[in-house]
């Protein structure tokens, strides 16, 4: 499943993070993931391969074994799945991986932590670029109290400091790069 992971990429979706005062964090996601390479495939040949689509379809219940609460095959490579998380202080997470990611949560030596975009990384096995692509998504982290934000670049957040409330950025390609540091309460 790990190949597999390494080619998902967020389409239509709603992702949600939200850190404790602890340094644990939940997330969540529910929305469309692209299994890219049937991306390319159907945009190039203007259908799937009827083997790999059945393949694919198969694979919806490998991702719910792997955790998800639902997934669906929507086909053309598409997936809508719901997927809720927590992990405890320390804990990194890279969602759906570190090679394409909707976001990433990393604990830092120091005790802060980095809660970073959808970037892909630059050796991604898997471009979008000339595909039907429609990334369209929302991601908001919530802070409970006693956390401390460093640096962000939200396009939305709280209206004063220390308001619990949400900060949120809209992605609509591949290469945003939401970015927030945060510093738990010890």
């Amino acid at each position: 499943m790990h190949n597999f992971f390494r080619t998902l990429a967020p389409e239509q979706f709603d992702a949600k993070v939200t850190i404790r005062a602890d340094g644990s964090y939940t997330y969540s996601y529910d929305g469309v993931l692209i299994f890219v390479p049937a991306l390319i495939q159907t945009s190039r040949a203007g259908r799937l391969d009827a083997h790999v689509d059945a393949q694919l379809k198969e694979a919806a219940s490998q991702l719910r074994q792997e955790g998800f609460r639902s997934a669906e095959y929507l086909g053309r490579g598409r997936y809508a799945v719901v997927l809720e998380r927590s992990s405890a202080r320390g804990q990194p997470s890279y969602f759906p991986s570190r090679e394409m990611k909707v976001f990433s949560i990393r604990p830092q030596p120091d005790g802060t932590i980095v809660i970073g975009g959808s970037r892909p990384d630059a050796t991604a096995p898997c471009q979008l670029i000339g595909t039907d692509a429609n990334i369209d998504g929302t991601l908001i982290v919530t802070l409970d109290n006693g956390v401390n934000v460093l640096k962000h670049n939200a396009q939305s957040k709280p209206a004063a400091p220390g308001i619990v409330g949400a900060f949120q950025w809209r992605i609509r390609s591949p290469d945003a790069d939401p970015f927030m540091v945060v510093q738990p309460a010890r």
